[in-house]
């Protein structure tokens, strides 16, 4: 069983009630694995706040159907569990740091017997407990993220979905989230978010979904599309004679001096990097580093996505806001 199941789901916002409407997205499907990390990602504009609000029922599609664990999305019990991250929370910056988190445990129906320990477990895993008594509008925009992390952690939910968990975080923050996903689905958490930072999908994910336009350009296992930019096998070296250089590029290897007496080695996809590992080994020739050379993950992801300027900014605007035409299924 899936976690998320979504299938030909479209929806279209509309300025106002005169306006021509503006597809977010069309005819849209794709599955979120159970117990794995799925990045979801695409430019400004793609649709991705506003596939997100259709899972968590918040938006309705205009057709197609989505499923949470087997579960019409329609129904609250089919996200009984599951937690849900904002892209821009809000607060009641006069409450403390812990009055917020009690504010949101009480909310989601904690027993009041454990809501202290959760608190404190929560602020933990988030490196906030220092700021337990700390007003939330003396917190700076990384700290106020992590809030709103730990109180997603709340209740121990079994799936997470996050709008834009990241940003504006620093480097440590952006670490630490990163080490939190990764134990998170080792101890059998479903986690799916987004994200413009292709690097944090690149660290954590098992699987990416790419939007483009508002249709899917991709899904699938991140190291399937790793491998698709795959280029060949650098290696640097040194000490290589004129009659090395010569039957090395006899085996269609690029050779370049970087420095005097340290030379580049590049094998192109479709060489064979072990038959040269070899010939050096047994000349006895030091192999400084090796190193897989790949695409950058932006340019596999949004090689063909053109220039989306059009329509981008009204959809940004409606996805954030929620407002539009909005009529239940």
């Amino acid at each position: 069983m899936n976690a998320v199941e979504l299938n030909k789901v479209s929806k279209s916002y509309r300025k106002d009630f005169w306006a021509k409407k503006i597809s977010a997205v069309s005819d849209l499907s794709f599955t979120v694995k159970r117990e794995r990390v799925t990045g979801f990602v695409g430019p400004n504009g793609a649709g991705k706040t506003t596939t997100i609000k259709m899972i968590m029922g918040l938006v309705f599609p205009e057709s197609g159907s989505i499923k949470i664990y087997n579960r019409d999305y329609g129904f609250p019990s089919s996200r009984k569990g599951v937690a849900y991250l904002s892209e821009q929370p809000y607060f009641y910056g006069h409450l403390t740091v812990v009055e917020s988190l009690r504010f949101i445990s009480e909310l989601i129906g904690l027993n009041r017997s454990v809501i202290s320990k959760e608190i404190e477990r929560v602020l933990a895993v988030v490196e906030l407990s220092g700021k337990a008594g700390s007003r939330i509008k003396e917190l700076s925009k990384g700290m106020q993220q992590r809030l709103n992390m730990a109180q997603v952690l709340l209740g121990d939910p079994h799936m997470l979905i996050l709008d834009e968990p990241m940003s504006g975080m620093d480097p440590p923050g952006r670490r630490l989230f990163r080490k939190l996903f990764s134990e998170l689905a080792a101890k059998g958490k479903t986690i799916f978010f987004s994200s413009h930072v292709l690097e944090d999908i690149e660290a954590v994910c098992d699987d990416v979904v790419v939007l483009s336009k508002g249709k899917l350009a991709f899904s699938g296992e991140i190291e399937s599309i790793l491998e698709k930019g795959f280029l060949g096998t650098e290696m640097i070296v040194s000490l290589l004679t004129p009659d090395d250089l010569l039957f090395l590029r006899g085996l269609d290897c690029e050779v370049t001096e970087l420095d005097k007496g340290t030379f580049s080695l590049f094998v192109p996809r479709g060489g064979n990097p072990g038959q040269v590992q070899n010939l050096l080994f047994s000349k006895g020739i030091e192999v400084l580093s090796i190193v897989r050379r790949t695409l950058p993950l932006e340019e596999l992801l949004y090689r063909n996505d053109g220039d989306q300027e059009e329509n981008k900014a009204e959809i940004r605007r409606q996805e954030i806001s929620g407002r539009g035409a909005e009529c239940k299924p």
